[in-house]
């Protein structure tokens, strides 16, 4: 399976540092830790726009390119961390591919990876767009990512960064003779006995987590990069996820991947975007900065806070 396109919808006005500070309040320590340690600057936030607005934006920056495609567009999965089924109450995103797409696409949602269900997504589209015959006609499928900082637990995490609102769209196919990046491993790992952080958590549990993190990661990106035949010294270009911007240097190091790899254009300034930091990532690497391309292969990852871990290689 492919990645042709992805777009983005990204507020251009970012929103500042003590700008989130006076808004959220979160203390003399935690505004010290995230301007001198994290070197925090801002974040992407939609005060003004509802999550349906911002979902529909990007889905029709990105069908606006893709027009002669829209009737083999078979599923509109959304992914999402929260696990809140709206818009899915107002039956939005059907009525989204009905009118933009057509009554033959399936919508549906995926949230049981938190911030990975993004990359649980396409490990569903791979299972269902899977071609029985080189004969049959290419699909193609469309994977929504971006949330609302609504409540106080989706604003911030204390001493390790803030949350985004920013939005993607992601265009697969199972065309193998489109262009595009081929998704050649995915590879996944869970950390027991905390799937009910979404719901409650303490310290100790937090602190678990953040003990965890580094070896389940390594070995998460291990995997992804043993499966596609590839040694970490050839990655291209290690897409984040934007919490916690140290942890990626020790990540990379236990790895042997240079620290020059790690894409850090937005790990600083719009915040931990929930599924879709892979992607508007991905975009802004891939579709706005080609002439920093070698054509190696990409690293992507993503952590949901119930403990679910994940590795995605693009080539």
């Amino acid at each position: 399976m492919k990645i042709i396109d992805v777009a983005t919808y990204i507020n251009p006005e970012l929103t500042g540092l003590d700008a989130l500070n006076e808004r959220y309040q979160w203390g003399e320590r935690n505004q010290k830790i995230f301007r001198r340690f994290l070197k925090l600057e801002s974040s992407c936030l939609f005060p003004d726009n509802t999550l349906p607005e911002l979902l529909q934006t990007a889905l029709q920056s990105l069908l606006a390119g893709h027009k002669e495609k829209r009737s083999a567009i078979m599923y509109v999965i959304y992914a999402h961390s929260l696990h809140a089924t709206y818009p899915f109450e107002m039956r939005l995103i059907e009525q989204w591919c009905h009118q933009h797409i057509g009554a033959h696409v399936e919508s549906l949602s995926v949230t049981q990876g938190s911030c990975a269900s993004s990359l649980l997504g396409i490990e569903f589209l791979q299972r269902v767009l899977d071609r029985k015959s080189a004969h049959e006609a290419p699909q193609y499928a469309i994977l929504l990512t971006g949330d609302k900082c609504f409540h106080d637990t989706v604003q911030y995490v204390d001493q390790n960064g803030l949350f985004g609102e920013g939005c993607s769209a992601t265009l697969l196919t199972n065309d193998d003779n489109a262009l595009g990046l081929t998704i050649t491993s995915l590879a996944w790992n869970t950390l027991g006995a905390i799937s009910h952080r979404t719901v409650s958590s303490s310290r100790e549990q937090a602190n678990a987590y953040d003990r965890a993190f580094i070896p389940i990661m390594t070995d998460t990106i291990e995997q992804a990069l043993q499966a596609a035949q590839i040694e970490p010294q050839q990655v291209e270009a290690m897409l984040p996820y934007h919490m916690s911007p140290p942890t990626f240097d020790r990540l990379v190091d236990r790895l042997n991947i240079p620290r020059e790899r790690i894409y850090r254009k937005n790990l600083y300034c719009i915040g931990h975007c929930f599924c879709g930091d892979a992607f508007i990532n991905l975009h802004d690497y891939w579709r706005l900065e080609k002439q920093r391309r070698t054509g190696g292969p990409i690293l992507c990852m993503a952590a949901g806070v119930a403990g679910t871990f994940s590795a995605l290689v693009l080539t």
